[in-house]
C-alpha cells in the first residue's frame, strides 16, 4: 500500500535526521492525497510539488532509494546530491519540485497549454499547499487556464498552516469560491477530477489534511551553524 510505503519513508527519515545536512519537510499525515493521486496518474503526465514533495515523487513512480541518497547529500542520490529534499527533479518521471512557495503553479499552466497545442493526451498536475495560494502567480494561471481550456489539475493539501501562521489569519474569505469564480472547475473526487481535466477542462481540488509532524527538520543543519 503506497500511503504506509510513504510513511515508512518517512519515519526512517525522520530517525536519521541527525544526519541530514539540508531542511526537510515531511507529509506525515496527508499522504493519503498522494496515495489516491497515484491511482489516476499515467507514466506520460507532468506533475509539479513543492517543498513537501517526498510522497508526490514515490506516487509519480520515482525511485525510493535515488531520493533516499538525494535527501542524504549523495552523489548516487536522484540529482546528484544537489537538490537535497526540497528541489528534486526527475524527468524520466515528468516529475519536478521546487523549494519556492508557488513556484511552479506557472509552470505547470504552461506545460498544460504546451501538451494542448501538442495534442498530447497527457495532463499537467500540480500540487500546492493553502500558503501556496497566496502567491499572486497561483491567480494568474487559473485566469490563464481558464481562457485556454487548459488540461491542468490544481491539488491543494489545505493543513491550515504556512509555517506558524494559522489560515484565519491569512486568508478573509474561503478559498473554494474565490477559485470558482475564475471560471475553473472545483472538484471533491480526484476520480473526476482527472477525467475532467484529460478533457481540458483546468480542475482544482482542496483536500484538509493535517499535518502529524514538525513543518521543517533541520535539526543536523543547526548544530553545523552552531
Amino acid at each position: 500500500m503506497l500511503a504506509a510505503r510513504i510513511r515508512a519513508f518517512e519515519r526512517r527519515l525522520q530517525e536519521h535526521m541527525h544526519e541530514i545536512t539540508v531542511p526537510v519537510h515531511l507529509s506525515l499525515g496527508q499522504e493519503w492525497v498522494a496515495a489516491e493521486m497515484a491511482k489516476y496518474l499515467r507514466p506520460e503526465d507532468w506533475l509539479f510539488s513543492t517543498h513537501r514533495n517526498h510522497a508526490h515523487y514515490l506516487a509519480k513512480g520515482g525511485d525510493e532509494q535515488k531520493l533516499w541518497d538525494e535527501i542524504m547529500g549523495l552523489p548516487s542520490g536522484l540529482n546528484g546530491g544537489f537538490a537535497g529534499s526540497q528541489g528534486i527533479s526527475d524527468a524520466s518521471i515528468n516529475f519536478h519540485a521546487s523549494a519556492i512557495v508557488g513556484g511552479l503553479v506557472g509552470v505547470a499552466a504552461g506545460t498544460a497549454y504546451a501538451l494542448k497545442m501538442n495534442g498530447s493526451s497527457a495532463i499537467a498536475v500540480c500540487c500546492i499547499g493553502d500558503g501556496g495560494t497566496e502567491a499572486g502567480v497561483f491567480w494568474e494561471s487559473l485566469n490563464f487556464a481558464a481562457l485556454h481550456s487548459l488540461p491542468v489539475l490544481y491539488i491543494c493539501e489545505n493543513n491550515g498552516m504556512s509555517v506558524d501562521a494559522r489560515l484565519y489569519e491569512r486568508q478573509a474569505t474561503p478559498l473554494v469560491p474565490r477559485v470558482a469564480a475564475f471560471g475553473v472547475r472545483v472538484c471533491i473526487s480526484l476520480d473526476d477530477a482527472f477525467d475532467m481535466a484529460r478533457r481540458g477542462i483546468p480542475v482544482f481540488c482542496e483536500f484538509k489534511v493535517t499535518l502529524e509532524c514538525e513543518h521543517i527538520y533541520m535539526a543536523a543543519l543547526a548544530q553545523r551553524i552552531a
